[in-house]
């Protein structure tokens, strides 16, 4: 079976269907990138985003060295001089690209006709910025002061206070309780998740789509894909929460899966505190030698 196809082409009409993926290209800078939708140029700044529809764009032209610049000029009348624009990227295969395929969707114009001028219908929207991550901003801080523990105690180390050994041995049972406090926060995670589809999961047949992969639908009629299960039935049971704040499971049960989570959970809390003793014993025996000392 065929699927029916257009004998042809309008003039003038862009060889790149409609359908086709944005083509991203990043800035120079962070924050800064542009994007080639569907009949228009998007150019984004850390401030505002702004869209420019391809048919108000006359011409591209080159700027600066290097191939990694290149300048949008858009249509205007003859009487005033045209709006344009230049884009910075970070390589010259990827500004190449780009503006290639710009240029495949620039319409074809006769050099006689009047021009409109393009900046009229171009749009600038404010960018809004995402809320600050505060679990970012306290990793940050306790990864930080931890760093800054560790100089404390390598110092005195060196100064005498103590066997310079003992406080690399701290330091190093220290620098574990950094990656234990994601396995900590790991542990939470997949306790509230499993009593979140205990209590507010709803059961749904699942398809099977291929090896560990199913297919189901919520009550929505919405489908969904679960992946990564040990199950190869043509059909199985799905437990899944209907909000989205839970991974989906195979199966009803959730009894195993909450002891074996809270056993995690409370073996990952025994480990850190431990590390964090022996890491906070290397300064407080320091402070103790210095209180001591004559």
């Amino acid at each position: 079976m065929t699927s029916d196809e257009t004998a042809g082409t309008s003039s003038g009409a862009s060889a790149v269907p409609e359908t086709a993926s944005a083509v991203i290209l990043p800035g120079r800078r962070r924050g800064f990138e542009a994007r080639l939708e569907q009949g228009t140029l998007v150019l984004k700044t850390p401030a505002f985003r702004r869209r420019i529809p391809i048919a108000c764009i006359e011409r591209m032209e080159s700027a600066g060295s290097g191939g990694r610049s290149f300048t949008v000029v858009l249509t205007a009348p003859r009487t005033i001089r045209p709006t344009s624009w230049t884009v910075h990227g970070r390589s010259a295969p990827a500004v190449r690209a780009f503006t290639e395929a710009l240029r495949r969707k620039l319409p074809v114009r006769d050099s006689t006709e009047p021009r409109a001028d393009g900046s009229l219908l171009v749009t600038e929207t404010p960018v809004a910025k995402p809320p600050a991550d505060r679990r970012r901003t306290a990793a940050r801080v306790a990864v930080t002061l931890y760093l800054l523990a560790a100089a404390a105690m390598l110092s005195a180390g060196v100064l005498g206070a103590y066997e310079w050994y003992v406080a690399l041995m701290c330091w190093l049972f220290g620098s574990l309780a950094i990656p234990l406090r994601h396995f900590v926060y790991g542990g939470w995670h997949f306790v509230r998740e499993t009593w979140r589809l205990r209590t507010h999961g709803v059961l749904v047949e699942g398809r099977r789509l291929y090896a560990d992969a199913y297919e189901f639908t919520d009550l929505e009629g919405r489908v969904h894909q679960l992946t990564g299960t040990s199950e190869y039935t043509a059909q199985v049971e799905i437990l899944h929460d209907p909000e989205g704040r839970a991974e989906a499971q195979v199966g009803r049960g959730t009894t195993g899966t909450l002891v074996f989570a809270v056993l995690v959970l409370l073996v990952s809390l025994v480990t850190a505190t431990a590390l964090a003793v022996l890491a906070l014993a290397g300064p407080l025996g320091a402070s103790q030698v210095f209180s001591l000392a004559p």
